[in-house]
């Protein structure tokens, strides 16, 4: 059976700086949810990293869908209006838009979505960082499909041993979507020379060889201005699918023990390209 996963995020207001939605803020969005979904949602799930708040939400529409959408864009609207009554620092600073249009791309909020497949047992990781950019996952993600030091599935099992494909976006082309496929492990080094450039170059998703199958999605954006500002390119979201076609649980963590350095520093990512090189 299809089923989509739907990762919508955005920061709409928190205590003590940019630090953690209130309660009162939290249980508005997820109460506005259960609420109005009615048999729109299979299943939905809300959690928040520092100040951003993220709606996982499963169902049967696929991406981008606009009723889909619509939900999780009025749920943080009613967390913004929560968060003004409170006085609470940057309320709806992610909203960056004040009527919803066809979905929430390009109007503030992270997204991730992913159509698939539902397999007897469907295990996916959810990641998501805050205060910094897309490219914090190139690195973990090089190291789980494509590092056979990390991932041993890769030379051990004949569902992996084919490889994967990886679909990278140049973020700072501002005239189109950019993107580039390369496979690994044929193109090892030239995915190795992207993904060390996080400022520029960042994995938009991952898909199994041997099967076709999405295997990772991440909110990408280009750096250009949305809604007449720079703006709604911080704090990533990740979704991963692992066993089976995919790498094992273990060695999709095993790369973040790597504690590598990635843009931010609680402050977004405030480096460009131009900037860094100098």
């Amino acid at each position: 059976m299809k089923i989509t996963l739907s990762i919508i995020k955005a920061d709409i207001g928190a205590i003590g700086g940019h630090m953690a939605p209130s309660a009162r803020l939290l249980e508005t969005v997820r109460r506005h949810v259960l609420e109005t979904s009615g048999d729109l949602l299979l299943d939905s799930y809300l959690s928040y990293t520092g100040d951003d708040i993220a709606l996982l939400l499963t169902h049967n529409r696929g991406t981008g869908d606009k009723a889909v959408h619509q939900l999780a864009w009025d749920a943080l609207m009613a967390g913004t209006e929560v968060a003004r009554a409170q006085g609470l620092y940057g309320a709806g600073q992610d909203l960056v838009q004040e009527a919803f249009s066809a979905n929430v791309r390009g109007m503030g909020p992270a997204v991730a979505e992913m159509e698939i497949d539902e397999r007897p047992n469907e295990p996916f990781l959810f990641f998501a960082a805050d205060k910094t950019d897309p490219g914090a996952y190139n690195l973990p993600l090089y190291l789980a499909f494509a590092d056979p030091m990390n991932t041993p599935g890769l030379i051990l099992s004949q569902k992996l041993a084919q490889g994967f494909r990886f679909v990278i976006m140049d973020v700072t082309h501002t005239a189109c979507d950019r993107v580039i496929e390369l496979v690994a492990p044929e193109e090892l080094y030239d995915i190795a020379a992207l993904l060390r450039d996080p400022q520029r170059y960042v994995v938009e998703s991952v898909w199994s060889r041997t099967s076709g199958e999405q295997a990772a999605v991440v909110s990408t954006a280009r750096l250009r201005d949305i809604a007449g500002k720079h703006t709604g390119k911080d704090d990533p979201v990740l979704l991963i699918r692992t066993q089976m076609h995919f790498p094992s649980t273990g060695e999709l963590l095993a790369p973040f023990h790597v504690g590598h350095f990635v843009a931010g520093g609680l402050r977004g990512h405030t480096i460009c390209p131009s900037c860094h090189a100098r």
